[in-house]
């Protein structure tokens, strides 16, 4: 079984984490300056059939995870597509969307903090199980590799509403307060993401 056939339910039962519908996002977050960039980028998606998920990652996804790395380029490496193989027996293994390591310019994941869900046929909440299952995977690997982190962050999005997830003393925090992102304005999720890497590597 890989990652993502996990549901919140499955992740409750194997691995005794509890989860929560509650709000940890901060109100108040400092303003992201968006890149000319990336906003002539999204400006030339709009017009573009963003109906299958490839299209999404690859148009508006990949392009803010670009953006943020701008950013940040000494701080984090990001990974997609990557086989994040932890413990089969527990069925911690397969392919993840996107993982974020506080190792910059690694070309293997080390010190895992953050996980990235796409979602599945544009349903956020589908994404939780799959989610859930790959933030406590990355738990046991810092574990593994003692570079322990106290929180794991995770995120599932459908391109256009991001819901923010947490994990920390096996119990899983999910805010409700989905952040949503317009061709016009990503740099309310830029701005999450930005305080998510911020506490990550504290």
């Amino acid at each position: 079984m890989a990652y993502n056939k996990f549901t919140l339910s499955l992740v409750k039962e194997r691995f005794k984490i509890e989860n929560q519908i509650i709000g940890f996002l901060p109100e108040n977050l400092p303003n992201f300056a968006v890149s000319t960039q990336l906003a002539q980028e999204l400006i030339e998606v709009e017009g573009i059939g963003l109906f299958s998920e490839k299209s999404k990652s690859e148009h508006i996804i990949i392009p803010v995870l670009k953006e943020l790395r701008r950013k940040n380029k000494d701080k984090f490496s990001y990974f997609s597509g990557y086989e994040f193989n932890v413990d089969k027996k527990l069925s911690l293994n397969g392919f993840c969307d996107f993982i974020f390591s506080a190792v910059p310019h690694s070309a293997v994941i080390e010190s895992p903090i953050i996980c990235l869900v796409e979602a599945k046929k544009g349903e956020v909440e589908e994404g939780w199980g799959q989610c859930a299952a790959e933030m406590y995977a990355a738990k046991l690997f810092n574990q593994q590799h003692n570079t322990q982190k106290e929180v794991i962050y995770g995120c599932v999005t459908n391109a256009f509403s991001w819901c923010f997830l947490k994990l920390e003393n096996n119990i899983l925090f999910i805010d409700p307060n989905y952040v949503p992102l317009t061709f016009a304005s990503p740099h309310q999720v830029l701005a999450v993401l930005q305080w998510i890497l911020d506490e990550s590597l504290k």
